[in-house]
């Protein structure tokens, strides 16, 4: 920290302020520089697609539904019931795949983007630490000369403590989010978050992701049950097998049926949802980079204006602190956005984030 300017120096809050604000602004690429894992929200992506236990397990268990299917597929001996089963395996095993990939990406994103907040919050309680430190030494002259009370000066060392101890939390809270990020992406726990993710355009629209939705593995899986039971009918449905047989296997298929349908009306609600929740994201995001940008407009003007003299340096560090609560709060925004679109990519069955690449 920089040592206290003397009195005899009035314009060293002026450098004092200066500095801090340097400080602040190079505070994260410093930290960054110094990291040997700082990675991109893509690179963690990635790292956790191939690192991720439910992918390689999903990924597993398709090449030995393959290979069964295969195996079902060239033996003469197999019959037309378990061809088909062979087949629904191996279709399933498909889309667990994805879903588990969707998934795993869906999870990265959210570590990714916690630990950027974490690091950005320590950033941002660092600066209201200073504000509220500088507070407390105003109320101490101002008690000095009279013009405040021993209950002021208490009031505001009371509001620095309780900053400290914000500060002191938000550091801890960057551990805790690089430990887990580090776990899903196979990184440890050194990593730390480089930028924030730009989240694409949505672009499709929500006609055209419910007309495929049929990738979903709990659509394959209701699909699967329904081709199966329609075997079954037709199967029982001769004059040579009992017809207690071919009524139980037309009530397994009205069932299959019935199943297959709630499971498309299921997704088709979750997915209209996801969709809703993306597009209120997007909205917000707009207003949050309004927001920020009349901040930075304050804050030009009133570092022009401590210039000419008409503020103090004590005021141009609230009127930073109010841009830096702007700044954190569009970075929420962002990030609430790119965890929507992951959202999203789980409920309609295909990877919309613009990370990861195609499934």
């Amino acid at each position: 920290m920089n040592p206290t300017p003397t009195p005899a120096h009035p314009r060293a809050p002026h450098l004092r302020l200066s500095l801090l604000s340097a400080a602040l602004l190079s505070a994260a690429p410093a930290a960054h520089a110094q990291g040997t894992q700082a990675v991109s929200g893509g690179a963690a992506v990635t790292a956790a697609l191939k690192a991720g236990a439910d992918v390689n397990t999903a990924q597993a268990n398709l090449t030995k539904a393959q290979a069964a299917n295969r195996a079902a597929q060239a033996d003469p001996a197999t019959l037309v019931a378990g061809k088909l089963n062979a087949k629904n395996a191996e279709t399933l095993a498909q889309a667990q795949v994805r879903a588990a990939k969707l998934a795993a990406i869906q999870n990265a994103i959210g570590a990714y983007n916690a630990l950027l907040e974490a690091q950005e919050n320590v950033e941002l309680q660092t600066l209201q630490t200073q504000v509220d430190q500088k507070a407390a030494q105003v109320a101490q002259v101002k008690l000095g000369i009279g013009n405040a009370t021993a209950l002021d000066v208490q009031n505001a060392q009371n509001t620095l403590s309780g900053s400290q101890q914000t500060l002191a939390d938000a550091r801890a809270q960057v551990n805790l989010a690089a430990a887990k990020l580090g776990t899903l992406t196979g990184l440890g726990s050194g990593v730390r978050a480089g930028s924030v993710i730009t989240a694409p355009k949505l672009s499709v629209t929500l006609s055209a992701l419910q007309n495929a939705l049929g990738g979903l593995s709990s659509l394959v899986g209701a699909a699967n049950d329904l081709s199966s039971a329609q075997l079954s009918v037709k199967l029982a449905d001769n004059d040579f097998t009992p017809a207690r047989t071919l009524q139980d296997a037309r009530t397994a298929l009205a069932n299959a049926q019935r199943a297959a349908d709630t499971a498309s009306k299921n997704a088709q609600q979750t997915l209209a949802s996801a969709y809703q929740g993306a597009q209120n994201a997007a909205e917000l995001l707009v207003v949050a980079q309004s927001r920020e940008a009349a901040a930075q407009k304050t804050y030009t003007q009133d570092a022009a204006r401590l210039k000419s003299g008409t503020i103090s340096a004590v005021e141009l560090q609230g009127t930073q602190l109010t841009l830096k609560k702007a700044q954190f709060s569009r970075l929420q925004a962002q990030n609430n956005l790119t965890e929507a679109l992951a959202a999203l990519s789980v409920a309609a069955g295909q990877n919309l984030t613009g990370l990861g690449g195609t499934l």
